[in-house]
């Protein structure tokens, strides 16, 4: 009876147990809301990982882009005044990783127009590092 059940707790383990699952617990996220007279950010995933809760604050405009798995990206999100770099924040399997700008001293804004935001991530020393660069689309 014992062997029965331990077989049992085996397959019901290795049934409902699938780490390729992507749970995000999603916070509130800013609508899309493309206007052709301010600067558009949407963002585009180039890692391997996937994202939750993306945070792209421009100059204090916090953005929440939500859930963005590998390879995707999001909608456009208007902004008043953005730059190449921005602070960033999500999680990627409960680890939260930041980008932190100290300030845009010297910066030009990106102007009117639509732009996409590409965030990659770098393992090192079982470390992850975000990083971030711009392209006019």
């Amino acid at each position: 009876m014992k062997r029965l059940w331990v077989i049992f707790f085996v397959i019901f383990f290795f049934l409902t147990c699938n780490d390729t699952d992507f749970e995000c617990d999603q916070h509130d996220i800013s609508d899309c809301n493309s206007d052709d007279k301010k600067t558009n950010i949407r963002v585009l995933n180039i890692s391997d990982y996937d994202f939750c809760n993306v945070v792209i604050s421009a100059t204090g405009e916090g953005r929440n882009h939500g859930e963005i798995k590998s390879g995707e990206n999001t909608c456009y999100r208007g902004y008043d005044k953005a730059y190449r770099y921005a602070y960033v924040s999500l999680t990627i399997d409960g680890e939260d990783l930041v980008i932190q700008p100290i300030d845009y001293v010297g910066e030009t804004p990106l102007g009117i127009g639509y732009f996409t935001y590409h965030l990659d991530v770098e393992e090192i020393n079982n470390k992850k590092r975000l990083s971030i660069y711009t392209t006019t689309d």
